[in-house]
């Protein structure tokens, strides 16, 4: 989780002092994040369809991460409610 924790914390810190960044931009557009998901989780689909390039599944699988982290910090919602659900179902 360490490594999801430096990611949350780049998005917020380019969120509040780098305001021509990719991220900084695409956190004023709700629309435009969901969009990205969509089509970076087609892209992932895609990849599973066919016996996939490991760096272009890795990828993907990324790009889908970073633009989820970037919904999450849109909505204010604290990732370590992912920790506590994923916890939550492994004890069932």
């Amino acid at each position: 989780m360490k490594f999801i924790k430096k990611i949350i914390s780049c998005i917020k810190k380019r969120k509040k002092y780098k305001k021509g960044s990719y991220t900084s931009i695409i956190l004023k557009d709700r629309k435009y994040i969901r969009k990205k998901i969509a089509e970076e989780a087609f892209e992932f689909c895609c990849e599973i369809k066919k016996k996939p390039n490991k760096k272009k599944f890795v990828n993907e699988f990324c790009d889908i991460l970073f633009h989820s982290l970037v919904i999450f910090e849109y909505y204010k919602i604290n990732f370590k409610l992912v920790k506590k659900e994923m916890i939550r179902r492994n004890n069932n």
